[in-house]
């Protein structure tokens, strides 16, 4: 069916004006003095997992927010929103390494719930089929810790 989308958003060269506005290259490359799994996981939040795409506000002309990157969006489509998921957030909120990556997995929180809406669609169709090491690299890298052994300096 014809799309009932008006003008100026009808128009396909404007969106060539948006990406020059709004597009660019995720931070994937290594940060020579972080460990492989944090870089690791570095490369999977901010590549294919492309996670600020949703925790991550957007401007009024939907273009994301960098510097507030992962600080949670109110406004997603259908209402629905995405929580912060900075390492302070999430420190704050109890989740671990192990915690986290276990919910990649199964879409379990520490405390028995389960994400809804979109965050269960990406566990279900995506992020449990990565490798546990995976999950856990991607853990590291939001909990910003280096090794899972740096998250509980108590048992070293």
């Amino acid at each position: 069916p014809e799309h009932d989308v008006g003008f100026p958003f009808n128009q396909r060269w404007g969106l060539k004006i948006w990406r020059a506005a709004f597009l660019y290259d995720p931070e994937t490359e290594a940060v020579e003095s972080r460990g492989d799994e944090w870089n690791r996981g570095r490369a999977l939040v901010n590549g294919p997992a492309h996670c600020g795409a949703c925790h991550t506000p957007r401007n009024l002309a939907g273009g994301r927010e960098i510097q507030s990157r992962f600080t949670g969006n109110r406004d997603l489509p259908g209402g629905s929103n995405a929580p912060p998921i900075t390492a302070e957030a999430l420190e704050k909120k109890e989740w671990t390494v192990a915690t986290l990556a276990y919910a990649l997995e199964s879409g379990l929180t520490p405390s028995g719930d389960a994400f809804g809406g979109s965050m269960a669609e990406v566990v279900r169709e995506g992020t449990r089929f990565l490798t546990p090491a995976d999950r856990e690299a991607m853990a590291l890298f939001l909990l910003n810790k280096d090794t899972v052994e740096a998250e509980n300096p108590a048992s070293n």
